[in-house]
């Protein structure tokens, strides 16, 4: 599986394969769209940060309109920063069953796939133009912002999609391109001529829904375009919706002034690891731990519950974490897949450790707070954690993995001074939100700022590479937001049909005490081939007052759901 996570080797993720060098003008378009998303992204840092001192010490809303700002950075980053992001390969897609394909059939599957990016990109850009023209004179309350600039970059990102995959195409062997656009043309024509018939409003119909699903899966489509694809072809073919409203939920789903969240998160991640405060924090807990019989392992799991409490990204964590102890662990004989296996597990146990993305994503989507999702996320996060470490015991005595040498007081204070300092983040973002300082948005502002005082401070960042940081923070933020307005219009679709209001009459009928373990079994069923951000977009807000009507805390549906 493609995932967003940072390269270790090779030897602890799997990456998106590397693309082709893209052409001069083309590289330059893309250089300035993540010119203009570094910048937003470092603006939005700056005045969500000032506003929340301005409020907290000086009692003064100095900075007004900062969510007007921060919904038009959220659309440009989602479709425009998506496209720069899927030109570089950085988009999640399951490639597993193509990669076992014959090389013809696979050549054709990723005609396929750029085909159908062409298609649905061509409609986001065509109906967002009405969408444009109708909202023309509308404008902000606050900013006076021209609603031309919310729906302006769908139109810009749409057509920078399909310079993109029309490139890729250009680069393959033409029996592909051309067997690939007769799939595509073959399809579009039978939904046309399918639409609203009688057998569209049976089961079979949602039979095929998903058989589509699927298969577009299965070629290694990315997946934000399948979710984008299912969700278009059910209202299409149902006759449901507008092609228009399609682009007005795509656009509603990049989110607002919460969802920066998210960006400023990332960010933080990233500083982390250029800043190396991971390895501090791992030669620290190595110190006081890595005795024991497979200590280093264990080192790693209560290293990326810390580095969890810092960036809120599986990515940000597994690099922060994995890099510095993949060659540890290596020098120690510690076998290859043991360590690959443990760091997913770990980061997977990271995902309810605030500040985490999909707590704010869920937060975000239901009526549960984010702050109580934060607090009541540490206890099970440990809880995992520690049966980890008990496994990983058991298996260091069963394979006789050595034990590392005690380490001396004085090891022990000077790796843990070297730490301190990386250590307090956690405690000033918890804090800050427990003490009333900011919402979660807000404090996330100062993972950033925190992290760049010490990226400087340790001479790990300057002008140069926090450049490159802000890049990659940008392409990743490019994926995460168009999966997620991707992710909303799926969403969007299943409420139509009613499929949302049948989940949760089916789930309904189950006893508490069986309600929370269906929901760890379809969790896992979704999570097996989408992203759990995306899970918990369709998931979330459908089966919360289920939770409620069984009398479950919501806190605890949402954190079992993360």
């Amino acid at each position: 599986m493609q995932t967003d996570t940072i390269a270790l080797d090779s030897l602890l993720v799997l990456t998106p394969p590397a693309r082709q060098a893209l052409p001069r003008w083309l590289s330059v378009i893309d250089s300035m769209v993540i010119a203009v998303l570094n910048v937003g992204l470092m603006i939005e840092v700056g005045l969500v940060f000032a506003s929340t001192i301005s409020r907290t010490f000086f009692n003064s809303s100095l900075l007004m309109g900062v969510d007007e700002t921060a919904y038009l950075y959220l659309v440009v980053t989602a479709f425009m920063g998506g496209a720069v992001s899927y030109g570089r390969g950085e988009f999640v897609a399951i490639t597993m069953l193509v990669e076992k394909m014959a090389p013809r059939f696979r050549n054709t599957a990723a005609a396929v796939v750029e085909w159908v990016i062409i298609s649905i990109s061509l409609l986001f850009g065509g109906y967002a133009i009405p969408l444009l023209l109708s909202n023309l004179e509308e404008k902000t309350l606050l900013l006076d912002i021209s609603y031309f600039w919310m729906t302006a970059p769908i139109m810009a990102g749409s057509a920078l999609f399909v310079l993109h995959a029309g490139l890729t195409l250009s680069r393959m062997r033409w029996v592909a391109v051309v067997a690939g656009m007769s799939v595509v043309v073959t399809f579009l024509l039978l939904a046309a001529l399918t639409a609203q018939a009688a057998w569209v409003f049976t089961p079979w119909f949602y039979l095929a829904l998903a058989g589509l699903f699927f298969v577009l899966i299965a070629i290694g489509l990315p997946i934000g375009f399948v979710l984008a694809a299912v969700g278009i072809v059910c209202v299409r073919e149902v006759g449901s919706g507008s092609m228009v409203a399609v682009v007005m939920n795509a656009q509603r789903g990049t989110g607002g002034f919460i969802f920066l969240a998210l960006p400023f998160f990332i960010l933080a991640g990233f500083i982390m690891d250029r800043a190396e405060i991971g390895s501090r924090i791992v030669e620290f807990v190595a110190a006081l731990i890595g005795h024991v019989r497979g200590g280093l392992m264990q080192v790693m799991i209560i290293g990326v519950y810390i580095s969890s409490g810092i960036s809120g990204s599986k990515a940000a964590d597994m690099a922060t974490i994995g890099i510095p102890m993949n060659k540890m662990l290596g020098d120690r004989g510690y076998p290859p897949h043991e360590r690959a296996a443990l760091l997913a597990a770990a980061a997977a146990m990271g995902e309810s450790v605030p500040p985490s993305i999909a707590i704010i994503i869920l937060g975000s989507v239901t009526s549960v707070s984010t702050g109580a999702l934060f607090l009541a996320g540490f206890l099970p996060a440990a809880t995992v954690g520690a049966c980890l470490m008990l496994l990983v015991y058991i298996r260091a005595r069963l394979e006789g993995w050595p034990a590392s040498e005690r380490a001396s007081g004085r090891e022990i204070f000077n790796t843990g001074r070297k730490a301190f300092l990386p250590l307090m983040m956690p405690v000033i973002l918890v804090g800050g939100i427990v003490a009333g300082v900011g919402t979660p948005t807000e404090v996330s502002t100062f993972a950033v700022v925190y992290g760049l005082i010490l990226g400087v401070f340790y001479r790990n960042i300057n002008g140069r590479n926090f450049w490159q940081v802000l890049t990659d923070a940008s392409l990743l933020n490019g994926m995460i937001f168009f999966t997620v307005a991707a992710a909303t219009v799926f969403s969007w679709a299943l409420t139509l049909e009613g499929m949302s209001s049948a989940i949760a009459v089916a789930m309904s009928k189950l006893s508490p005490h069986f309600f929370l373990p269906a929901v760890i079994f379809l969790t896992v069923l979704m999570g097996a081939v989408l992203e759990s951000f995306v899970t918990i977009i369709i998931l979330g807000p459908i089966l919360l007052p289920v939770a409620m009507q069984l009398g479950i805390n919501p806190l605890q549906y949402g954190i079992i759901l993360v």
